[in-house]
């Protein structure tokens, strides 16, 4: 093949309105640099991140866990949009392009897009007030506008939270409307049990009190005061009893599965008898027996 199809200057058309374009030697050229200062680019991504999230653990105790988490996330996505931008500036000055015109220009587009980044403005910002006020971090159990689950990033642009069955809720940080953050203080475990009312209550509330007493010696989870409120109600078919025990944030409701589960299996050895599944509720408001055996 000729070599001068790949040095000579491509030309589309014929007379004033044709188009010349460079060789496709010099083509090439320019794609493999713009190609190579990618891979630089993540290469230099990759090694300062990781240099960053060094630096972070080395500092110990000094920065807690879950704050930690939060800064490595913003710094992550501060270092990436930076190298970014720097690496399209790059490949535009590779094309040929005049920077300078091109931001004489920007001005004129920058008036249009402007009505339409509102938005993402507004995420930013947020999302800049967000971190600045600590307002929750990675690792934090929220419920953000209605969604319950565990903070896995945050951004300047999005927070990303996840619940227990899995899902991911992605949330841009200008509609954060509402947030409960469920761990900065402990947390409350509130065991009800339902007894019939022919158990004995004193003897219910003496064998509650025995299974929370030890589940704190043994739990770790439980750090504060343990308390059996006794009676909380009496409903049309049984009476139920409460305790409450401080735990830590977000494992009040593990505390609460295990002392169900040892209530239940102390209330079967005690002979405290629960209600009757066969005990419902009529229409009329009486209680109504199922069918009974015969004798």
């Amino acid at each position: 093949m000729n070599h001068s199809f790949w040095t000579s200057p491509l030309i589309l058309g014929s007379g004033s309105t044709a188009l010349k374009l460079p060789s496709l030697e010099t083509m090439g050229g320019v794609a493999l640099q713009i190609l190579l200062m990618f891979i630089g680019a993540r290469i230099f991504i990759r090694v300062l991140t990781r240099l960053i999230r060094r630096l972070f653990r080395l500092s110990g105790g000094k920065i807690e866990t879950r704050k930690r988490a939060t800064m490595e996330e913003l710094t992550d996505n501060v270092i990436r949009y930076t190298v970014y931008f720097i690496y399209g500036i790059m490949v535009i000055d590779t094309l040929g392009i005049k920077i300078s015109g091109l931001l004489a220009g920007a001005g004129i587009v920058g008036v249009a897009l402007g009505f339409g980044a509102q938005s993402l403005i507004k995420d930013v910002l947020t999302g800049f007030f967000i971190l600045f006020e600590d307002q929750y971090g990675v690792g934090d159990t929220v419920k953000i506008n209605g969604f319950t689950g565990t903070v896995i990033s945050i951004g300047l642009r999005l927070t990303r939270i996840q619940a227990w069955t899995g899902e991911v809720e992605i949330i841009p940080n200008g509609q954060v409307q509402q947030v409960t953050n469920y761990s900065r203080h402990n947390s409350i475990a509130v065991v009800d049990v339902s007894v019939s009312y022919g158990a004995d209550l004193e003897l219910a509330v003496e064998l509650m009190r025995k299974v929370m007493d030890g589940l704190q010696s043994e739990n770790e989870n439980i750090v504060g005061e343990v308390s059996i409120l006794g009676v909380q109600t009496m409903r049309t078919t049984d009476v139920v009893l409460r305790a409450t025990a401080e735990c830590r944030p977000g494992q009040n409701f593990g505390v609460q599965r295990v002392a169900q589960q040892r209530i239940k299996r102390a209330f079967d050895e005690a002979d405290i008898p629960f209600p009757s599944a066969q005990s419902l509720l009529g229409w009329n408001g009486d209680s109504v027996q199922g069918p009974q055996k015969s004798s």
